[in-house]
């Protein structure tokens, strides 16, 4: 049996969702899990000496990711970069099939890894949900905007989720396969086939 910690950020409680679901999984498996909201862990940090893997999610929001996730990273660059580790981000527009799309998502990733100092084993980008209902009229706005150009639902008056999850449970178990079998499985990156692009989280 292995310890995980999974440290997330959150804007709108999809990038949650996801890590709950990882953490359900991991359990399934018959290793323990903590999880933690970014916020919290900012507040109390420890050493993650005890953890044999960690996985960290973040939603894409205004172009870069939560700060609280942002600074908790850096802090521990040293000790996540002698784990195993792996990287989830979230966001909009699974449907926007457009490669300056996928050259930004690419490069808000390794500007933050280039600045926290941290490296994941693997990374991938996962799509999230529209949560019409918890925007403002602003960001309700600028959020059917995008859901548009993606080809996405447009109808403020419901809320939609765009998850693939069988790609989570994918992901979360090649991890689990990289941390219970290392010598057999060694990933710089995981390709994620799905098309992405920026939103909130």
């Amino acid at each position: 049996m292995s310890q995980f910690l999974i440290v997330y950020g959150t804007e709108y409680g999809q990038t949650e969702k996801i890590a709950m679901f990882m953490a359900e999984k991991i359990r399934a498996r018959g290793h323990d899990v903590d999880i933690v909201y970014s916020r919290q862990a900012v507040r109390s940090p420890e050493s993650l000496q005890k953890y044999d893997g960690i996985l960290v999610g973040a939603p894409v929001y205004m172009r870069k990711y939560p700060s609280s996730l942002r600074k908790w990273v850096r802090f521990h660059a040293r000790q996540l970069s002698n784990k195993p580790t792996a990287f989830f981000s979230v966001c909009l527009g699974v449907l926007q099939n457009d490669d300056s799309v996928q050259k930004e998502l690419r490069g808000i990733a390794e500007n933050f890894f280039t600045w926290s100092g941290w490296r994941p084993g693997r990374w991938v980008v996962f799509a999230g949900a529209l949560r019409y209902s918890k925007y403002n009229w602003i960001l309700k706005r600028i959020m059917r905007g995008i859901a548009k150009k993606a080809g996405s639902d447009t109808d403020i008056s419901y809320d939609y989720e765009y998850t693939k999850w069988d790609q989570v449970l994918q992901f979360t178990l090649d991890f689990l396969s990289s941390v219970e079998r290392p010598n057999e499985v060694r990933t710089s990156e995981y390709s994620n086939r799905t098309q992405t692009s920026p939103g909130h989280q």
